[in-house]
């Protein structure tokens, strides 16, 4: 269902109040450490005894409002039958069918030629699914009999109204519809399913809004909400009947029937937004090629996307760069075919993802990774032996970049385990210095494609994060030290160096803070690259991980924030400007890496509030470090 806005919007502006759940349920593994009702840490856990202390709660009150969903539902004795694995779709499902059951009778699901849903969530192609087989269709079908049997009920007929819903249908909308829930560094908590005025937003590979989660507190009874007070719509009124809109209405044209607990859901503008323009969030990894974008979405959602970067004519360059690797880009005709040994080259990044993740061996993982984006197989086309490259913005490459970072971190704490001798500590500087050194590349290198698209913002904030909170660990070493004083004027110098006004969002000051985030970090990365990377021989060949323009000519450079002509001259006329910054190259590494972090922190931090808002908990993350983080570690070396 396409959402369209009602008005003109701006840059940052939030869509839809903060939107509880139809039904949402906690990742098996959070059982013990977060509430099963509002999905907040515990810190004096009452566990439910009915599922014979499986679940717990943060209080009385939590476990009491949450008490007609996990009791009613069936999800209780679910879990006293099967608490081993994740079965947060199942339990979700059965949370979706009590809700159901709760609001009375349903609008006929099925309207006239358009896809069947179960009370507006899309729930098509069933028949075509279990058609098929495979492990989706034995999800759904065993999934279906393990919930009919913690209902005690006929799963063929489930939901009374003007037609049967049936279990497999209500399971199949909350694999399609559920999305996970990410609130805090701890990564997904659990999963939500969220009514019409959320799951009608449709995808696109570059979107103009985006979506985070907000733990609620506890209020009383079902939440309503003014339809108003959205300011977005359906666009096809006529594929909604009367009925249909007064029973997600309700009286007054309040939207109701929500959870009165459970993590809130809140759309935001990430770009402007003209009236009557279609308003789409992503479903999917927008760092992918075409190629895989269209697999993800066409496996897990059946469709095919029509967005405008997937039908333009011509490749844009974010997608160009994703799938062309270093020796195309001496071609003046590019071929939009894929170079064949990329296919190869994938095989060995899942071999070294199996040797960190299945055998636990970061060291070789690091080795097969490094191999393969640097020293790759020799070029079956060129008579001379010439080997193929990667270019280090492909999607393997940004792939490696993560992979690499978590291994070289894990490589320290292997190393750290074992002794703590001179050799040791040398090897545990390399590593730390290497996962400092690909954690920037990447967060360079997805910044630079997020001047070229804007849609990219979110993913950018967390990388820019990640990578300060890496500088940071490595600066921890304790032969290393840090001046207090001067510490405390470079956190002043640096956040005055960016918009001050978290309220006040245009695109030009996010083109300022980018420009400005590029020379200043330009400049300190002058002295600090070669430091971090003096024992990577593969990185020796990027000059610097956040501006790319020592590619060459052949690499465009990005054409939304920054005009490719403007771009090296803002950037040198910055760093001419930031004489401060010149000056102080000459000082300590420390205080250079210190500098890099506090700019990766405060402009990660502001593109967080663009897109998340400035209550969001990346914000809030980025500020507890720099006035918190910052002086316990500063304490240390005093």
């Amino acid at each position: 269902m396409e959402m369209q806005a009602r008005k003109e919007l701006g840059l940052a502006k939030d869509l839809i109040p903060p939107l509880p759940p139809l039904a949402a349920a906690l990742h098996s593994r959070f059982f013990s450490s977060h509430c099963a009702g509002c999905f907040r840490p515990l810190e004096s856990p009452l566990p439910c005894a009915g599922c014979r202390g499986v679940t717990h709660y943060c209080g009385a009150a939590c476990y009491a409002a949450d008490l007609p969903a996990h009791y009613s539902s069936g999800e209780c004795h679910f879990l006293r039958l099967h608490h081993e694995g994740d079965t947060s779709d199942l339990r979700a499902a059965l949370r979706l069918l009590h809700f159901l059951e709760s609001m009375g009778p349903l609008p006929s699901p099925s309207l006239p030629g358009n896809p069947r849903r179960v009370a507006g969530l899309l729930a098509s192609d069933l028949d075509k699914v279990l058609a098929e087989g495979g492990e989706l269709a034995e999800r759904i079908t065993e999934g279906a009999k393990l919930m009919s049997v913690a209902r005690d009920r006929d799963r063929s007929q489930v939901i009374g109204g003007q037609e049967a819903v049936t279990t497999e249908e209500v399971l199949w909308a909350v694999i399609t519809n559920a999305v996970e829930v990410y609130v805090n560094e701890v990564g997904a908590l659990g999963v939500g399913v969220y009514g019409p005025g959320f799951s009608w937003f449709n995808h696109s590979c570059m979107p103009n809004a985006c979506y985070r989660f907000e733990l609620a507190q506890i209020s009383g009874g079902c939440g309503t909400y003014e339809l108003e007070s959205f300011l977005v719509s359906p666009a096809a009124a006529g594929l909604v009947t009367e009925s249909f809109n007064a029973w997600i209405s309700g009286e007054n044209g309040l939207a109701r029937g929500f959870s009165n607990i459970g993590p809130r859901v809140i759309v935001r503008s990430i770009k402007l937004i003209q009236k009557d323009e279609e308003v789409c969030i992503t479903y999917i990894d927008l760092l992918e090629p075409k190629v895989r974008r269209h697999a993800d979405l066409l496996e897990k959602y059946r469709f095919v996307c029509c967005c405008g970067r997937c039908r333009v004519a011509s490749e844009m360059y974010m997608d160009f760069v994703l799938n062309c690797d270093a020796r195309e880009l001496s071609f003046n005709n590019y071929s939009n075919g894929t170079y064949p040994n990329c296919e190869e080259l994938a095989d060995l990044f899942d071999q070294a993802m199996d040797e960190y993740r299945l055998h636990e061996n970061p060291e070789a993982c690091c080795k097969k990774l490094e191999s393969m984006l640097y020293r790759s197989s020799v070029d079956q086309e060129s008579q001379s032996g010439e080997k193929f490259k990667l270019h280090p913005l492909h999607h393997l490459s940004l792939n490696g970049y993560i992979t690499l970072a978590s291994a070289y971190r894990a490589r320290v704490f292997d190393l750290l385990a074992v002794s703590m001798d001179e050799s040791n500590n040398t090897e545990c500087l390399k590593a730390d210095r290497a996962a400092v050194s690909y954690t920037l590349l990447l967060a360079g290198a997805v910044h630079h494609l997020f001047l070229s698209e804007p849609s990219l913002i979110a993913v950018t904030a967390h990388f820019l994060i990640n990578a300060a909170e890496s500088i940071l660990v490595l600066l921890r070493v304790p032969e290393w030290s840090l001046d207090k004083k001067l510490c405390k004027s470079e956190i002043d110098l640096v956040i005055r160096h960016y918009p001050n006004g978290m309220m006040e969002f245009s695109l030009d000051k996010c083109r300022d803070a980018s420009m400005r985030f590029l020379g200043s970090v330009s400049q300190i990365l002058f002295k600090t690259w070669p430091f971090l990377t003096q024992d990577l021989t593969n990185l020796k060949n990027i000059d610097n991980p956040v501006n790319f323009n020592w590619l060459g000519s052949k690499v465009l450079n990005p054409q939304c924030l920054a005009n490719h002509r403007e771009l090296p001259d803002f950037t040198e006329k910055e760093c001419v400007e930031d004489r401060y910054l010149g000056h102080r190259l000459i000082k300590d590494q420390n205080t250079c890496l210190f500098q890099l972090a506090l700019h990766c922190f405060i402009y990660g931090r502001y593109l967080a509030s663009i897109c998340y808002g400035p209550e969001c908990y990346l914000v809030h993350h980025a500020e507890n470090i720099l006035h918190g983080l910052c002086e316990r570690l500063l304490s240390k070396h005093s």
